[in-house]
């Protein structure tokens, strides 16, 4: 599965995610960094990237709109913040959860895989 991280999420889950074999890239890395939220959705659907912030609000308001006006993601992981073990335990559940390619126009709250 491939993840972009939002700039408020810990870039050391990047690496965790790499490790298990998945395409992940920061916000930083993309040259993203201060980009408005419709910006980094765009970004992460150009490049068919699961996007993953724990700015839940503004991106559930989005995912709305989206959907109202038509567009497509690849999908949403919204958490509030947690320390990157949990984050990485939680995501490594989500991934034995959710079948790549099942995200599509999806919001998951990582608060549900614990």
């Amino acid at each position: 599965m491939r993840f972009y991280l939002d700039e408020d999420v810990d870039v050391g889950l990047a690496l965790v995610l790499r490790a298990k074999g998945h395409y992940a890239e920061t916000t930083n890395e993309a040259g993203n960094k201060s980009a408005s939220d419709e910006s980094q959705l765009i970004y992460a659907m150009q490049h068919e990237a699961v996007l993953v912030s724990h700015n839940r609000r503004h991106f559930r308001r989005l995912h709305r709109t989206w959907m109202i006006t038509g567009k497509q993601h690849a999908g949403i992981i919204l958490s509030r913040h947690l320390h990157l073990r949990e984050l990485e335990r939680r995501l490594t559940i989500f991934l034995n959860v959710i079948a790549e390619g099942k995200t599509q126009n999806m919001v998951f709250n990582l608060g549900e895989f614990i």
